[in-house]
């Protein structure tokens, strides 16, 4: 296609004396491309590209209206607005040119006023609705696509006002973006994490997230509004987002590593489900679409407190998508405003692509835990957990057999509700064990083992292993470092 510096307009007409008077008429003030047969007009109209086509209704052996069909039909054309010429007068004829696209018509004889309005109405009319196309799409981009759609498509208002969904949040956000990004140039750190948002949100998309906002280098999407497909599938979509992001960034740290930077981004995710509040916040003049609620809060707290480059979800998600994907449960946490702590779970894959192929046994992977009697007190419990580390338990022995154990967060939790602490201390240390460690032979082999932990529900999933050789407890293998093999093999 050449560039005018006139519009173009291409009138396709079978009457000569028409073309002449059209010539005559419209020259001065535009570029004419002329034809009088309609057999060719799609294949020019793609290759030139005309700001305005003037077609012949009345053509005897071409169908003018399944030509202006093909024409809008046609991504290439569809922006080019159509005006029929023709003699009819009957009312009939013309809604059949508006309904196959067509904008306008001339009618014969030709009035040169008349020609020369139609035809700078039709321009017009074109300019002021690329104009407002234009804007659209750069208002788009600060929009969610639902969003957008749902406001310029009339699905919703743009009023104030907010409603309670049930929603699946999640959050992510790169692990010490500051101190990775110090000694970046700031041009190289804005390609930087735009290429990575840019990969992000075209996930996100895919799977039918709305983007909620960036809030730097963190990224808060949800599930579920404007548009659900109900619970268990907003919360799946979400999980399977969150396991393309996880597996696409794993591609974008080994680039970044080439790119010369040591220490590519990491990046945390959590994910929550509850109900939120959702809807537009702000004020007349600036709005916000987005969700407010305790559910948000406890989807920052879960992404806060995963592992880096690992998905952490809460109970209440896990419960919907615990069919379709292997999690691993972690220890709980609290969150500011919830007065219990919140289960969480690690998320290990979907559970049709987990591979639990590890060679090697239990044993190899043994570490040295302390014990207590079955006899014991709370007292003597407490005592030892004192000198311990912070994540010390104590595994309990009836014989040389391991029962049970008890941890020093459970000990801790037990001891802040206790009012009568003597009576307390006083009782057996079976009193304040869990009863459900999981017991194994050293000479179990890791996949086996790795399935039954998996197996586990509740708040036991993450607890660790203990380790029995010929009966006797040797030592305990911790779960996460079993899993981290599954993860990161």
């Amino acid at each position: 296609m050449q560039e005018h510096s006139r519009p173009v307009v291409f009138i396709v007409n079978a009457v000569k004396t028409d073309l002449d008077l059209f010539a005559q008429i419209l020259r001065e003030d535009y570029a004419l491309l002329m034809a009088m047969n309609a057999h060719h007009l799609l294949e020019v109209a793609i290759r030139e590209q005309p700001d305005l086509i003037l077609l012949d209704a009345d053509f005897e052996d071409i169908k003018s209206c399944e030509i202006c069909k093909k024409l809008k039909s046609t991504e290439a054309t569809a922006h080019i607005p159509v005006l029929f010429i023709t003699e009819s007068r009957n009312s009939e004829d013309e809604l059949r040119w508006f309904e196959s696209g067509a904008v306008e018509f001339i009618r014969r004889p030709l009035s040169p006023p008349m020609v020369l309005r139609r035809v700078a109405s039709a321009l017009i009319q074109k300019e002021q609705s690329e104009r407002l196309e234009v804007l659209s799409n750069k208002l788009g981009r600060y929009l969610a696509p639902q969003v957008y759609e749902s406001i310029f498509y009339g699905k919703h208002d743009s009023l104030m006002g907010t409603q309670r969904k049930k929603l699946t949040i999640f959050f992510s956000d790169i692990v010490g973006f500051t101190s990775t990004t110090e000694r970046m140039e700031p041009e190289d750190m804005t390609v930087l994490l735009n290429n990575y948002l840019d990969c992000m949100s075209s996930i996100a998309l895919k799977h039918g997230g709305t983007i909620d906002k960036f809030i730097g280098d963190a990224v808060l999407i949800f599930f579920g509004d404007p548009v659900s497909r109900g619970y268990k599938t907003d919360a799946v979509a979400c999980m399977n987002m969150a396991i393309e992001m996880r597996e696409a960034l794993k591609e974008m740290q080994q680039e970044w590593f080439a790119l010369g930077i040591s220490s590519p981004f990491k990046v945390r995710m959590g994910i929550n489900t509850g109900f939120c509040t959702v809807g537009n916040f702000g004020s007349k003049q600036l709005m916000d679409y987005t969700i407010i609620g305790g559910q948000v809060n406890v989807a920052a707290r879960l992404e806060q407190n995963a592992p880096p480059d690992q998905i952490l979800i809460s109970h209440e998600t896990w419960a919907l998508v615990k069919d379709d994907f292997r999690c691993l449960g972690r220890a709980p946490i609290s969150v500011k405003g919830i007065q219990h702590s919140i289960r969480t779970y690690q998320v290990i894959g979907r559970a049709d692509a987990v591979e639990l192929d590890l060679p090697g046994s239990l044993g190899e992977m043994v570490w040295p835990a302390q014990t207590i009697s079955i006899g014991s007190k709370v007292s003597d419990a407490l005592v030892q957990l004192r000198d311990s580390g912070e994540w010390a338990c104590l595994v309990v022995l009836d014989g040389l057999s391991p029962v049970g154990m008890v941890t020093k967060g459970r000990m801790d939790e037990i001891v802040r509700r206790e009012t009568e602490k003597a009576l307390f201390l006083d009782r057996p240390v079976t009193s304040v064990m869990d009863g459900e460690l999981l017991v194994l032979p050293s000479e179990s082999e890791l996949d086996e083992v790795a399935k039954s932990a998996l197996s586990r529900e509740g708040s036991y999933t993450f607890d660790p292993i203990a380790v029995t050789r010929n009966g006797e407890f040797v030592g305990l293998v911790s779960v996460r470092c079993l899993m981290q093999r599954i993860v990161n093999p």
